[in-house]
């Protein structure tokens, strides 16, 4: 049965076979049974997990490879500057190792063997005296380095800014220097290691000194305490008539002026031996080292050489010209550079006949330095030999003495009345001699607990590669770091990828797909060709999803459906007026109501006035057949949006104007699309949803998010709204794999 008025849209007209197309037999495109309707997910089930595995990620990275190598690329240029600006600069290490013992001896004056943390203050204090401004200048006015060209200025304030300390074991002190220089880095670090080793083996003597006089004095103190009580025990005991033979107080006194008188001499020769042992120390040392000659003197003899006299008169001579012609001449002229470069010969062969006589006087001042410390030492060592002899007498008489004078302490006094009083007394003078006897053979031994383990050394481009290293592992941990933030924040998306994503993870029925839309670029520069290559596919894609609609109404007694999105900018007003169009030319009389309220486009695609619409016919304000407008389509009309306002909205929500509108053109027309908003921002689909025979879901590929879409589609299900499937547009066409190739353009 047709309408006997095909001009007026809202002459009734039943939906009857006649107006319905014949089905198309689809290819398969959506797996096994593409026709049956998806049980609905459950909500809250849209696929959500908190770790994405590998393959995800690589996908996720692929959507933003440009920005995440861009950002990459930028955060990894600025921590690989960081880690080069913040590491040691310079080409150079420069290092040596000083040991630092617990101790020199296993008695009183272990360290370790008391307390391990005093040990580490002995190191704490070591350290902060090697750092103090006047210990560093006194260093820096070493001769070796103060004329060098880095220290010009202030001194302690190049070796503060250099040096680097740290123990790398318990007594091993790394002393480290970074520079461009190595041979002024080497000397000045050596100056550093002997002037510290120097005066901390100084400090260290002069401590045990003080020391040994205070345990001498202790030790007199617990003589004459004893002295005291065994005179008083004595007095006592001649009081009562007891004989202990000769007077003892005469014999202590004279052994102990002995003693004392021993003690003296003992000191002054131990204090000869310790400085003639520094001084064969020094000898020897610089016997086996490579002897250095003083620079001026080597330098002023190489110049006295008749051959280099004779090369310095005539360089003068030279310089004099020069000085002449520079005053004649304009720079430039040819005379005065042909002095120039004769003057520049002349110090290139003076420099070179220096270099070549140079080692032969090197040899000879070695020689002669050699020979003048081979005396020093012969005479130093016969001046000791003596020293050593009587030291050793005296030693001997002294322990003798203090034999005989225990002796009479104890024996003559100690065993007649007991040795309850004098017991603590001579307990402490015995410590006190055993801390003594330490003291002298440490001071006779001349150990220090500091002691240089290896001097300056070169390590080339030590701490160059060591930045290089560190900069480039930096900015290839950042640059992955941050690839694999925006690939997770990606992932977290979840943008829909695929016609598969769709069903597997949402759950949902696809009844159809749109190809992507070319850029306009691509089809103002493409062939005539391509571009109705393209359309037809286009067009037949919109046909088979219109074909798989039309069934799902036909079975299922369905005349309006809305077309919705999750989000804006999901091609759902698109995808509106294409199926609208392609069931117009299928011979259905079909209506688009635009019900995107708030941000309608459809009266500019079909090139209509936005108002009268739907929004007015909400308010009543007109008639449905005053809003209906025909389109340039055969057999397609449209309600535009109309002027949306709070009242409108109002009206929506109520229900009632909004069913009365559907009910009536229900018998107008065949199949009536309706474009709404997207499901997320506002409530309006929702409420036209719940009035509609069929809900068709818009999906675009690669921007469309599937946590979204999952929402979108959960908040249907809440509200038992029939979800007839989606369609995925933005689908890159492949014409072998979809057959496109077999359409052609048909004769009209």
């Amino acid at each position: 049965m047709t309408n006997s008025n095909p001009g007026d849209p809202l002459a009734p007209i039943p939906l009857t076979h006649a107006h319905q197309p014949a089905p198309v037999a689809l290819p398969n495109m959506f797996g096994p049974n593409p026709f049956a309707v998806a049980s609905p997910t459950a909500p809250g089930t849209g696929g959500h997990r908190s770790l994405p595995t590998f393959a995800e990620l690589f996908h996720a990275f692929k959507r933003r490879w440009v920005l995440g190598l861009l950002i990459g690329a930028i955060v990894a240029s600025v921590v690989a500057a960081a880690i080069w600006m913040v590491m040691p600069s310079g080409k150079h290490q420069v290092r040596a190792i000083i040991q630092m013992r617990a101790s020199v001896s296993n008695g009183l004056y272990n360290d370790q063997g008391q307390d391990n943390d005093k040990f580490e203050r002995y190191k704490d204090s070591q350290l902060a005296s090697m750092k103090t401004r006047n210990f560093l200048t006194r260093v820096g006015n070493d001769p070796s380095v103060r004329n060098l060209p880095m220290m010009q200025g202030d001194k302690a304030g190049v070796y503060e800014n250099l040096l680097v300390l740290k123990f790398d074991t318990t007594e091993m002190l790394h002393v480290k220097m970074n520079g461009d220089d190595q041979e002024q880095l080497q000397l000045l670090l050596s100056a550093f290691v002997k002037h510290y080793a120097e005066e901390a083996k100084s400090e260290e003597q002069l401590t045990y000194i003080n020391q040994r006089e205070l345990l001498t004095k202790s030790l007199k103190d617990a003589n004459d305490k004893i002295k005291a009580i065994e005179d008083k025990i004595y007095e006592q005991n001649k009081v009562k008539g007891g004989g202990v033979g000769p007077d003892p107080a005469i014999q202590r006194q004279n052994l102990a002026t002995k003693i004392e008188r021993f003690n003296d001499e003992i000191n002054r020769l131990v204090g000869e031996q310790i400085k003639l042992d520094s001084e064969l120390e020094q000898i020897d040392k610089e016997l086996n080292g490579e002897l250095q000659p003083d620079a001026n003197w080597l330098a002023q003899a190489i110049d006295s050489d008749a051959s280099i006299r004779t090369r310095l008169v005539a360089t003068e001579t030279i310089k004099t010209s020069l000085v002449d012609l520079n005053k004649k001449l304009q720079p430039g002229n040819p005379v005065l550079v042909e002095k120039e470069q004769d003057l520049a010969k002349a110090n290139a062969a003076l420099n070179a006949e220096r270099n070549a006589i140079r080692p032969q006087f090197l040899k000879l001042a070695r020689d002669e330095r050699r020979r003048e410390l081979h005396a020093a030492k012969v005479a130093k060592t016969n001046t000791l030999a003596p020293i050593i002899t009587q030291l050793k007498l005296y030693r001997k008489n002294e322990a003798d003495a203090q034999v005989i004078l225990n002796n009479i302490a104890q024996v003559t006094v100690v065993n007649q009345i007991g040795t309850t009083e004098l017991a603590p007394t001579i307990e402490m003078r015995n410590k006190l001699l055993i801390q003594l006897g330490d003291i002298q053979n440490i001071l006779k031994s001349g150990q220090t607990r500091v002691s240089i383990k290896e001097d300056a050394v070169i390590a080339e481009n030590y701490n160059l590669k060591q930045k290089m290293v560190m900069a480039t592992l930096g900015a290839g941990a950042a640059l992955l770091g941050i690839l694999l933030i925006i690939s997770y924040i990606e992932w977290r998306n979840r943008r829909v990828d695929g016609v598969d994503q769709v069903v597997t993870e949402l759950g949902m029925r696809v009844i159809g797909t749109i190809p992507a839309f070319p850029s306009r670029a691509s089809l103002r520069n493409g062939e005539a060709s391509q571009n109705q290559n393209w359309r037809f596919i286009l067009n037949e894609s919109v046909n088979s999803t219109r074909t798989m609609l039309l069934h799902t109404a036909k079975t299922q007694q369905m005349q309006i459906i809305l077309v919705t999105s999750a989000m804006q900018g999901e091609g759902k007003t698109s995808l509106s007026s294409q199926l609208a169009t392609s069931m117009a030319t299928a011979g259905l009389r079909t209506l688009i109501l635009d019900c995107d309220l708030r941000n309608p486009s459809m009266q500019k695609l079909f090139d209509i006035p936005v108002a009268p619409g739907c929004s007015e016919i909400l308010l009543q304000e007109v008639d449905i057949a005053d809003a209906v407008q025909p389109t340039s389509v055969p057999n397609l009309w449209i309600i535009p949006a109309g002027q949306c306002n709070h009242r409108v909205i109002a009206a929506l929500a109520q229900g009632h104007p909004l069913e009365a509108m559907f009910n009536r053109l229900r018998g107008q027309f065949d199949i009536i699309i309706v474009d709404s908003c997207p499901i997320l921002p506002v409530a309006d689909t929702l409420l036209l949803a719940q009035h509609v025979d069929g809900v068709v879901f818009s999906i675009l590929q690669d921007v469309s998010q599937l946590p979204k879409v999952q929402d979108a589609s959960d908040r249907m299900v809440h509200l038992n709204i029939p979800l007839l499937g989606a369609v995925v547009n933005g689908i890159k066409p492949d014409t072998q794999a979809y057959g496109y190739n077999y359409v052609k353009q048909l004769p009209a």
